[in-house]
């Protein structure tokens, strides 16, 4: 299995939980989308390691999904069948299992999320509920979810047992049957056939069958996710921000360049980019005895075409971004590159071209900000790659948008192409 890297820095270790096999954790964690109206507030730490590219090596091959979020294909996942507590369609890209245990209060805290995650991707996103039973309350919740599942009410009764976690955990079994009967008169169900299907043999089966492939598969603890069969990393947060980032930049799988490119940073002549948008054309003046290593790999992707048809999916009254097929800030090409970032560097006038990362030191991406005046209260690894020297009035009638996950939230203002030019 290849090591989860630590450098991902939109995701706290502070923030990670999770229950053991057999209990709740009354200290849960909160899965939030972060609020701001700039992508800079999406990141959360700076960088404290080491740089991951530098002088001496440039480029390393770096994919968010496969070195940070997911592990490979485990073959021991169980395949889904109808037996299945499923929600989502089954020809699903994503199909997302979570082992989890109604007694694990991090477990109540992951299911809202991973309903909104599917509410937002609702054609490409499936969540597959498969409990962790751990005797008592735990298995007599799970017998009620299947009982109300024979009746179509699989979700009311997840989310409810969920919702009141912290009432029904204390009941007596007899005192918890009953709460439980009181819930599927609520539901509407018919209440003599769910309590007779909880005790039903086959049902009490279904449940030891499944801790059985619960043991094989050896999981220690709730939740856990599994991604198309790939271990979602537990060192990761589980927020609706950070989940719904892994599903845009799978998304872009398919445009990845591979490996790292040969790039020449001996330049002879004077180069110019031409970023080509719906609004006009903005002409800047790279960098190139100053930054070669920056305007080396933003020249290689732009003659590969990974900028064509990009969205500038942040744009306030400051600065603009771009760069990314993901709209995420975390979409890569397929590896990382080094460029010359500087201590201390600011943003002080507008029409600069700037190399945005905030993975950490040396995880440079390609993103790229232009600045349409100072640009104030920011920080992180920064390096000032060119300066336009046409086409600010096209910057500058570029329409706001604040940075979002939501695919219902339209983007406004493209990049058609990059072009590298000779003075």
């Amino acid at each position: 299995m290849r090591k989860y890297l630590t450098a991902f820095l939109m995701i706290a270790l502070l923030f990670i939980a999770a229950c053991s096999s057999g209990n709740a954790d009354s200290n849960a964690t909160d899965a939030t989308q972060p609020t701001g109206d700039t992508a800079a507030e999406a990141a959360t730490t700076e960088a404290t390691a080491a740089p991951f590219t530098t002088v001496d090596e440039p480029c390393q091959p770096f994919n968010l999904i496969d070195d940070v979020l997911l592990s490979p294909v485990d073959e021991k996942v169980p395949a889904v069948t109808d037996a299945d507590l499923a929600y989502g369609p089954a020809d699903a890209k994503y199909t997302i299992i979570t082992y989890s245990n109604f007694t694990c209060s991090h477990c109540a805290n992951l299911e809202p999320v991973l309903e909104t995650l599917q509410q937002l991707y609702p054609q490409d996103v499936r969540i597959v509920f498969r409990y962790v039973t751990t005797g008592g309350v735990s298995n007599i919740a799970a017998q009620a979810a299947e009982a109300a599942n024979n009746q179509g009410k699989f979700g009311e009764m997840k989310d409810t047992l969920f919702a009141n976690q912290a009432t029904w955990y204390y009941y007596s079994e007899d005192e918890f049957r009953t709460w439980l009967g009181d819930q599927a008169t609520a539901f509407g169900m018919d209440v003599d056939q769910f309590n007779t299907d909880m005790n039903d043999e086959n049902l009490l089966n279904k449940i030891t069958f499944n801790r059985s492939q619960v043991d094989d598969l050896g999981i220690t603890g709730t939740p856990t996710l599994y991604v198309n069969n790939r271990q979602y990393s537990p060192y990761q947060d589980r927020s609706i921000y950070t989940l719904a980032t892994m599903i845009n930049v799978m998304n872009i799988s398919d445009k990845e360049l591979g490996v790292c490119p040969a790039v020449d940073t001996n330049f002879t002549t004077d180069l110019q980019a031409i970023i080509s948008t719906d609004k006009g054309d903005i002409v800047v003046d790279l960098y190139e005895d100053t930054a070669p290593y920056t305007v080396a790999y933003f020249k290689y992707l732009a003659d590969q075409g990974w900028y064509d048809n990009n969205e500038f999916f942040v744009s306030t009254d400051e600065y603009a971004l771009s760069g990314d097929p993901s709209n995420t800030l975390y979409g890569g090409p397929g590896f990382v590159f080094y460029n010359e970032f500087t201590s201390g560097q600011t943003l002080d006038e507008g029409g600069l071209l700037v190399s945005f990362n905030r993975l950490g030191t040396g995880y440079n991406s390609g993103v790229f900000m232009l600045t349409k005046t100072a640009v104030t209260d920011f920080s992180g690894d920064l390096t000032v790659f060119g300066k336009i020297i046409d086409g600010m009035d096209v910057l500058n009638a570029l329409e706001t948008r604040d940075y979002s996950l939501d695919p219902a939230d339209p983007f406004y203002d493209s990049v058609n192409s990059v072009t590298i030019v000779e003075k």
